[in-house]
């Protein structure tokens, strides 16, 4: 596919003002699957989260590849401090283009905004005041002020929420319908003293969705408290992909077939019962560490495209990529090896945030 090109004025093209009132106005926010006018990135540039340069270097690398392979199917906004350009351009090529934001590191989905349409057809940014994944990771002065800068850069509005979280912890399917967990959202470390019956009318008004269904995750086990986004995904309305690893009797599997038992006896926004298809996560990986993250539900949905990782696990790899063909007839499979992502706790939908198209 022949590589686009744009220019600022594109991506702003029929957005709404800053400036302008949100007053009365609705919104919600598309599918991921809907098509993007571009997508959103952050370059990492803390070595102190890394623990040396030299392993900061090769996980930029790793997200450079995944930014140059994105590119090919629409435009990449990098967010990344001036003095990073450079190094951007040289991992990233043409196809991206560094946007002068600063960052700590690479987790976009949780630090970025989550976009929303407006029903005059303009763009919205909502803001969930990162805040470190419950201040596991705090400070980082740069990325929780991502969203607030990629809103001001885009001179777009943004919907304000006295919600704590990221948008790792969301899945939507555009028709209605949103998932998350218990374990992320209703925890002190980000909304101490919140209801459920709260958090549901705020998540409500924010992404405008009709349905909340909340399913348990996984607390205290991992940096996110058991983000949605690394096991269970829409792959479009009524139609959900999970993924764990086969007979898992951990917290992560019980949570999961919780989760699945839940989904089974549920319907969304419209009235559709949930069609579940699990694509079990790899269990002989060709990276050994003890860190690395191998589902596959973490995949990115881009114009034309989904993206999946490759861990080297012939037989998990093979089959992964099959079934997401399956699921996604229209796009083509992308699959690449970036393990430096996934052995820092996420994956390839944890570094990309979609900018809808308006």
């Amino acid at each position: 596919m022949k590589r686009r090109t744009f220019s600022k004025s594109v991506l702003v093209t029929g957005l709404l003002s800053a400036s302008q009132s949100l007053a009365g106005s609705r919104w919600m926010a598309p599918a991921e699957a809907d098509p993007h006018t571009a997508t959103w990135m952050s370059w990492p540039t803390s070595s102190g989260i890394y623990g040396d340069e030299a392993y900061l270097e090769s996980v930029q690398e790793h997200l450079g590849r995944l930014a140059r392979a994105i590119a090919r199917f629409e435009p990449v906004l990098m967010a990344a401090p001036a003095g990073a350009f450079e190094r951007v351009r040289a991992l990233c090529g043409s196809g991206v283009r560094p946007i002068d934001v600063p960052t700590n590191d690479m987790w976009m989905r949780d630090t970025g905004p989550v976009f929303l349409r407006s029903e005059q057809g303009g763009l919205i940014a909502t803001d969930f005041n990162f805040n470190g994944w419950g201040g596991r990771q705090a400070p980082r002065k740069h990325d929780e002020a991502v969203a607030a800068n990629v809103a001001d850069y885009l001179s777009v509005p943004t919907v304000h929420t006295f919600l704590v979280g990221e948008g790792g912890g969301l899945e939507w399917d555009g028709d209605g319908t949103l998932l998350l967990t218990d374990s992320c959202w209703l925890n002190d470390n980000r909304n101490p003293g919140i209801s459920k019956a709260t958090m549901t009318k705020e998540l409500r008004r924010l992404l405008g969705v009709e349905k909340v269904i909340w399913l348990p995750g996984v607390r205290d086990q991992d940096i996110t408290d058991g983000h949605i986004d690394g096991a269970i995904r829409f792959v479009r309305p009524g139609l959900i992909m999970t993924g764990g690893y086969p007979d898992d009797d951990s917290d992560w599997g019980l949570a999961l077939k919780e989760s699945r038992r839940i989904l089974a006896g549920e319907t969304d926004a419209r009235g559709r019962p949930f069609d579940l298809v699990d694509v079990p996560s790899a269990t002989n990986p060709a990276n050994g560490s003890e860190e690395l993250f191998t589902g596959y539900a973490n995949f990115y949905t881009a114009n034309g495209a989904v993206f999946t990782p490759l861990f080297g696990d012939r037989v998990a790899d093979e089959s992964a990529v099959k079934k997401l063909a399956d699921l996604f007839p229209d796009r083509e499979v992308v699959a690449l090896e970036v393990d430096r992502l996934y052995e820092n706790g996420g994956g390839i939908h944890c570094v990309t945030q979609q900018q809808p198209a308006v």
